[in-house]
């Protein structure tokens, strides 16, 4: 059967739309990748080569994050304010148990070796309990300290920043694959039904006006509509919209909004912001050396508490300055012994500042348009790149075709 000079019996014109649902498909699929793959440049730097978008601006996004996190879903000094100094004091004090009586030892023997050994224990264990009930106060002090001068002790930009971008681009990635996965799946998928669609009316035009050079057109037309309408239905309407009076339709992502709030939180508790993590920051950051201060501060002060009564021996038996020289270098000693047993603390504090459950919240409660920046940050910049990539390689097959027919 002839249609305009052109044979339907051999099948070419019919196998436009599936090659066209298959143009859709692979330029959308090569879109997600170029997105995301590959971590590292790969060609010859700087222009002749590729690097996926994501973590091509790691930083870049990261920052976004950095901003979103901390302007709209958590304030770090209300997040501190949870933390009960009384229960960090009796989670962490046992820890700190066998370092009060050794250190206590040690001190003992360095200003008289015989010292120790000449106590009754009844007087050791009075002074070990005073000593312990002195480190309590000092925790508890500590985490004041925190709570009242956080925003200047503790730099929670710098922590997300430092785990998003760098070597650590994978998890950037990671988790813009995990928060937009079904919108992925969706343009990955769409592309097949868009081109075939679009195929249907190639093959009407071809019927019709069968000329092959506008193949090649009509293939860059293809691949730019799939991957334009794919991101415009992921996010656009920002609120669910009556069409033709029959259905209601909201842009997928937003339409997930409680969703993606929660599992983004889930991540960023998870993979960012965990106790181990903000206390490191805390112990080996911009605050460490002010933090290691009050500690050992307090821990003189104490000293000198306890050893009120001992002091005009030790200045008739001229070991005073044993003492002074003595207590500064236990309260170092006692100081880094804290800091090092820090990780006790760690279960306590991600039950306390209930990061999950703030940021899931304050998120899934953000309005549509700040809730969509979330992850078109990841395509907004190179949009029309990617659009363009779908519409170059839809020119190819075009081509390609009218060749074959």
């Amino acid at each position: 059967m002839e249609i305009f000079g052109f044979d339907l019996g051999n099948g070419k014109l019919l196998i436009i739309p599936f090659t066209y649902g298959f143009v859709g498909w692979i330029t959308n699929w090569l879109a997600l990748k170029m997105t995301f793959y590959p971590l590292r440049f790969v060609g010859i730097p700087p222009y002749l080569g590729w690097q996926g978008i994501i973590p091509r601006k790691a930083h870049k996004m990261a920052s976004k994050s950095v901003d979103v996190i901390t302007e709209r879903l958590l304030n770090i000094q209300e997040v501190f304010s949870k933390v009960d100094p009384k229960k960090a004091e009796k989670v962490f004090l046992p820890a700190m148990e066998s370092s009060i009586r050794y250190t206590m030892k040690e001190f003992s023997n360095s200003i008289d070796p015989k010292l120790w050994e000449m106590m009754p224990d009844l007087v050791k264990e009075e002074i070990y309990h005073k000593v312990k009930r002195e480190s309590g106060h000092t925790i508890r002090k500590v985490i004041r300290k925190l709570q009242k001068d956080i925003n200047s002790l503790f730099d929670v930009k710098a922590l997300v920043l430092k785990k998003l971008s760098g070597d650590n681009v994978g998890l950037v990635v990671e988790i813009f694959q995990k928060v937009g996965g079904p919108e992925f799946v969706f343009i990955e998928r769409s592309g097949f039904y868009f081109g075939f669609l679009l195929g249907l009316v190639q093959m009407v035009v071809m019927i019709v006006y069968p000329v092959l050079w506008t193949l090649p057109v009509q293939g860059i037309i293809v691949g730019y509509l799939t991957n334009y309408l794919a991101l415009e239905m992921i996010f656009r309407p920002l609120f669910p919209k009556k069409f033709f009076g029959i259905f209601t339709y909201q842009g997928l992502f937003l339409k997930r909004q409680n969703e993606v709030s929660r599992l983004y939180a889930k991540l960023v508790s998870e993979r960012i912001l965990t106790p181990k993590n903000i206390l490191q920051e805390l112990i080996f950051g911009k605050a460490s050396s002010e933090i290691f201060g009050i500690i050992q501060s307090e821990i003189i002060k104490h000293v000198d508490d306890v050893s009120t009564l001992a002091k005009p021996i030790l200045f008739m038996t001229g070991k005073i300055n044993d003492f002074e020289s003595a207590k500064e270098r236990i309260a170092a000693s006692m100081a880094a012994n804290a800091i090092e047993s820090s990780f006790h603390f760690e279960e306590y504090l991600g039950e306390a500042l209930e990061l999950e459950k703030m940021m899931g919240d304050r998120m899934a409660s953000l309005p549509p348009n700040e809730f969509e920046s979330i992850l078109r940050s990841a395509f907004q910049e190179d949009e029309m790149l990617l659009i363009l990539v779908g519409a170059a390689l839809g020119a190819f097959v075009g081509w390609f075709q009218m060749v074959t027919l």
